[in-house]
């Protein structure tokens, strides 16, 4: 049985390795975040939420996930 092979990527700045069948689906879900509350930028481009279960990461590859806050100005 083959070992899994390790992909090393940039998210928001700090190095992370995850396994090497990754999507940003199963990134978010490893950090514990609702896709539904960011949004995805791979590689200077943003991610439509639809593509995340099918949007595969490879070495090297750097993301951005952006936080929606609640609230605005009072």
């Amino acid at each position: 049985m083959k070992g899994s092979i390790d992909v090393e990527l940039t998210v928001n700045g700090k190095r992370r390795t995850v396994t090497d069948n990754a999507t940003i689906a199963t990134l978010l879900e490893e950090l514990q975040i609702n896709p539904l509350r960011v949004a995805v930028q791979l590689n200077q481009q943003i991610i439509k939420r639809d593509l995340y279960e099918r949007t595969p990461l490879r070495t090297g590859d750097v993301l951005e996930v952006i936080t929606f806050m609640a609230g605005g100005a009072s």
